[in-house]
């Protein structure tokens, strides 16, 4: 079943936020939308999790636009103004105490970039915020020590623009063995194997896809490649809440990097909402 009575609203608002998006601006037609997203949650009641339900949102949006794509140009009009931060965050990793750090700290603020649950987002403010104190790292030491042994990593990724920022945490991470994975399907403005290439991700590590076709990561939908590398890797990192939300009963050790973004997901890690968390689940 879901996580919680309140993700119900929060998938219900997003159906009515991506439909903006999208530009269905008819009243009649966001109605439907978020009728007939009511209608399926009664249907799906005893689905996974929020994330689960993404596929669902999105054949109904699809319905709704008659695009089978939908967010590409979403992803490619963000880019610019994500990429244009680089410079200045690389000076700020390369001007750090403790390099690794700042570039996990990087890493996770760029997890506020999120169509779905958080289209508001105010990516200059959280860049503004990278040397203040709302991160909870207090298994950093923990991951840096066991990155000492590590052999290989399984990156589990998000979202397309985050995954720009992604690339400054693998770059030290290197030359540790990561095998990056993406999404099996185009799902809101997650990243998929099309799009790690046009970021040039695969010039730095492996990518593969990991078979999941939700906003999130569904290990009943996973590849065996991916599933034999998530029991086989010395370390799994796995990058976004709705990656947390999928994989926090997860039977094997991860390292979760992201933003809380709402109370449900608060009450469940421990962090308030809006806290920059690296939580480590055993």
């Amino acid at each position: 079943m879901l996580n919680s009575p309140g993700c119900i609203p929060c998938i219900i608002r997003q159906s009515f936020t991506l439909s903006n998006l999208l530009g269905i601006k008819d009243k009649d037609t966001q109605n439907k939308i978020i009728f007939e997203t009511m209608e399926l949650m009664l249907q799906n009641k005893n689905i996974s999790s929020a994330p689960h339900f993404s596929l669902i949102m999105l054949d109904v949006l699809k319905k709704y636009t008659n695009v089978n794509d939908l967010f590409s140009a979403f992803k490619e009009k963000n880019r610019p103004h994500v990429e244009k931060y680089v410079k200045y965050l690389s000076i700020l990793i390369d001007g750090a105490e403790d390099k690794l750090e700042m570039a996990i700290k990087i890493s996770i603020m760029g997890n506020t970039i999120d169509l779905a649950a958080n289209p508001n987002y105010d990516l200059e403010k959280e860049i503004n915020l990278i040397t203040s104190n709302n991160f909870n790292l207090t298994d950093y030491q923990k991951f840096k020590k066991e990155l000492k042994t590590a052999k290989q990593i399984l990156f589990i990724a998000d979202n397309y623009e985050e995954a720009i920022f992604d690339k400054l945490l693998i770059e030290q991470l290197l030359p540790i063995n990561i095998v990056f994975a993406v999404r099996s399907n185009e799902v809101y403005n997650d990243i998929t194997l099309k799009d790690s290439k046009t970021l040039e991700i695969d010039k730095l590590c492996r990518v593969i896809e990991s078979g999941s076709l939700i906003a999130g990561t569904a290990l009943e939908q996973c590849t065996q490649e991916f599933i034999d590398l998530y029991n086989s890797s010395d370390i799994v990192i796995s990058k976004g809440q709705g990656n947390y939300e999928t994989l926090f009963n997860a039977n094997r050790p991860i390292y979760f990097l992201f933003k809380v973004k709402c109370q449900t997901i608060a009450e469940i890690c421990g962090n308030k909402v809006g806290t920059s968390v690296m939580y480590y689940k055993n």
